[in-house]
């Protein structure tokens, strides 16, 4: 897969979202500006049906360049419904321990006259309750760029820890629907605005 540019852009992290690789599976991107190539990185493995890679800082390109090979898929396709390559921006401070996990169930449930329950799993949706207490002036304004742009429908990739290992990357990323409650001044004039996100995973 190839995605061109008519002007170079910033980016830091290139992923796959809601496939159906399998663990064996191998991601390779390349990233070039004009006719150089600025960064080529592979990583092998599959997790929660998403691959990812990022380069280890910002860099500029014009043009993106997907390679997949999973020889091992028995599905005899492969789907790549959503895909991720982009910047990332990090706040100044971390978010709360207050923010949680959860999870839609889209689950189909029959009980036979013996009382035998038979379900039918069609599908999982991640979400997240993302609590923040320390955000700053800065931050706040680019939260709010992010929301208006969620709110035309894009998706907003989340990474718990940008600097943590990509496996644990895989396993713990989600690219979804980010909607947030108002931002609110409680520590007075200091630069600290508290915020509480909700990130729903798309399917």
């Amino acid at each position: 897969m190839t995605l061109s540019l008519p002007r170079a852009a910033a980016f830091r992290v290139f992923s796959l979202h809601r496939t159906n690789l399998m663990p064996t599976a191998t991601l390779s991107v390349s990233a070039r500006l004009g006719d150089a190539t600025v960064w080529e990185g592979a990583v092998q493995g599959c997790a929660n049906g998403q691959i990812l890679l990022a380069s280890p800082e910002p860099l500029q390109a014009d043009t993106i360049n997907f390679s997949i090979t999973d020889a091992d898929n028995t599905d005899g396709f492969l789907s790549i419904p959503l895909a991720y390559a982009g910047p990332i921006w990090q706040p100044v401070r971390n978010y709360s321990t207050d923010s949680t996990a959860g999870r839609n169930l889209g689950s189909d449930t029959a009980t036979s006259l013996s009382g035998v329950q038979f379900t039918e799993n069609r599908w999982i949706q991640r979400t997240l309750k993302i609590a923040h207490q320390s955000l700053s002036d800065a931050d706040a304004l680019q939260l709010e760029q992010i929301l208006r742009a969620s709110a035309t429908g894009q998706n907003t990739l989340f990474l718990p820890d940008p600097a943590a290992a990509t496996a644990v990357l895989m396993q713990t990323a989600l690219l979804g629907r980010l909607s947030g409650d108002d931002v609110s001044n409680p520590f007075g004039v200091a630069d600290r605005h508290a915020a509480t996100l909700t990130l729903m995973e798309s399917l």
